[in-house]
Parts: structure tokens; sequence; C-alpha cells
């Protein structure tokens, strides 16, 4: 098809995809809430579970959990042991809120899905331990239930 077939063929073909249905993931992520759900649930289970240095703690990774016993944030002077900042607790929040974006459903999110094994539903994920089990091995855990529904409550649902 020439330049002019391709110029005359392109109202009609976007007439066939705008009839097409497709919800278009959120523009923004979603917001959960940040206190007390996220401070004081979510993230003692991602700090726990995710934050390791060698993983979410990496700074080769976009998703990072900042806080003590794990990475803690340049430029804040803290010391391994130094108790939680309100800055890293933030910064683990907006990353975390990023994993939720680019998702119609909490349960499609790679937050949600990512540290569940594959055959359970989840995504592909490095983290897995030397017996080669993911971070959650169902969606029964209760680290995982704590992600799903402070995930949901970004997309409106009721926990």
């Amino acid at each position: 098809m020439g330049s002019l077939g391709l110029m005359r063929a392109l109202p009609s073909i976007a007439l066939v995809l705008a009839g097409c249905a497709f919800e278009a993931p959120p523009a923004r992520p979603p917001s959960p809430p940040y206190a007390p759900e996220f401070t004081e649930v979510v993230y003692p289970i991602l700090l726990r579970d995710c934050g390791f240095p060698d993983c979410h703690g990496s700074s080769e990774r976009f998703f990072r959990v900042f806080g003590p016993g794990r990475t803690r944030m340049e430029g804040l002077g803290l010391m391994v042991t130094d108790p939680r900042n309100e800055m890293e607790v933030r910064a683990s929040y907006e990353r975390a809120r990023s994993m939720l974006a680019s998702s119609l459903t909490a349960e499609e999110t790679l937050l949600v899905r990512k540290p569940l094994e594959v055959d359970r539903g989840g995504a592909p994920h490095l983290g897995i331990d030397p017996l080669g089990q993911d971070v959650y091995r169902s969606t029964e855990d209760p680290g995982y239930q704590a992600l799903l529904t402070w995930a949901r409550r970004g997309f409106g649902e009721a926990p």
C-alpha cells in the first residue's frame, strides 16, 4: 500500500479502533491511604519481606524500600539501627504506590503480583529464595493479603 492508500485508510482504521472496547489504566497511580494503613501495616511488611539491600534496597531497582535494619536513604545521615525516618517512609510509600500504576484492578498490580508464586497467579520475580520459592506462596499469606487490601483501597474497593 502506498502512502496515498495509507492516508485514505487511516480514517477507517481510526473508526475501527475507536469501536474497540478497552479501558485505559489510570493516568496517575492510585492513592491508597498513607496513614495509618501504609505506615503501620504495609511499610513494616515491605521492609521485612522486600527491603533487603540486595533486593529492593538496591539502587539498581526502581522499587525501593528504605528503613531501619535495611538500606537507608542517602543524605540523611542515618545509621542502619536508627529509628525509621518520615522521609524514608514517604519515599517507600511513593515507590509502592507507583507499583499500582498501569493496572485496572488491585489484583493486577505489580506490587501484588510480583511477590506471589507464578503458579498462584503471580508475575515473574527474581525474589525467590534458595528453595526456589517466591515471597508469598499463596494468596492466603497474611503479607500478601495486607498488600492486596491496601492496594484495593487505592482503587476505591472495599478492603
